[in-house]
C-alpha cells in the first residue's frame, strides 16, 4: 500500500512538473533549450487537444504505476456489488412471500379454530410447530368469547336497572294522580 502511495505521489509530482512547464510555455517564459519546445510555439490547449501527447501521458501513468490494477479491482468490486444487491433483492422477496404465507396460515388457524366452550374434545395438532400457534389462537378466541359474555351481562344489568327506574317513575306518577284526585 505504501508503494502504491509513493508511486502515485511521484506521478503526481511528474504531472505537476508538466503543468509547470505548460504554464511557463503559455506565459512565454520557456524553460530553455532543454524543454523541447521553443517559447510560445505550443499552448496548453494545443497540448491538451493533441491525442498523442495525452495518450503518452496516460500510457506513462498506466505503465509506471499500478493504476491499471486498481481499476481492474474496482471493476471486480462493482460486479460483486451488483451480484450482492441482486441476491439481497431475491432474499427480501423470499422473506416477503414467507411473511404472506405465515399470515395466511394464521388467518386459516383463526377461522378453523374450534370453539373451546362447545367442543368436548380439544383438537391436538400432530405438528409440533403449529401446536403453539393453535394454542395461542384458541386462547385468543376463548378470551374474546369471555369478553363478549361479560359485555352481554353488563348490558342485561343496565337494562334491569333501567326497568327498575322506569317502574319507580311509573309508581310515582300513579301516586301523584291519586293525590290530585
Amino acid at each position: 500500500m505504501k508503494q502504491m502511495d509513493t508511486l502515485l505521489f511521484q506521478h503526481g509530482q511528474s504531472i505537476d512538473e508538466i503543468k509547470n512547464r505548460l504554464n511557463c510555455i503559455e506565459t512565454g517564459s520557456g524553460s530553455g533549450p532543454g524543454s523541447g519546445f521553443a517559447s510560445g510555439d505550443v499552448s496548453k490547449t494545443e497540448l491538451m487537444s493533441d491525442p498523442e501527447f495525452v495518450n503518452g501521458i496516460v500510457d506513462n501513468i498506466m505503465t509506471n504505476s499500478n493504476l491499471s490494477d486498481i481499476i481492474e479491482q474496482i471493476d471486480a468490486v462493482q460486479s460483486e456489488n451488483r451480484e450482492l444487491k441482486e441476491l439481497m433483492y431475491t432474499q427480501q422477496k423470499t422473506i416477503n412471500e414467507m411473511n404472506i404465507m405465515l399470515l395466511k396460515l394464521f388467518s386459516q388457524s383463526v377461522v378453523a379454530a374450534p370453539n373451546p366452550v362447545t367442543s368436548p374434545n380439544p383438537v391436538t395438532s400432530p405438528n409440533p410447530v403449529t401446536a403453539p400457534i393453535q394454542e395461542a389462537v384458541t386462547d385468543t378466541v376463548a378470551e374474546t368469547e369471555e369478553e363478549e359474555k361479560e359485555e352481554e351481562t353488563e348490558e342485561e344489568e343496565e337494562e334491569a336497572e333501567e326497568a327498575v327506574a322506569d317502574d319507580a317513575v311509573a309508581e310515582d306518577a300513579v301516586v301523584e294522580d291519586a293525590v290530585t284526585e
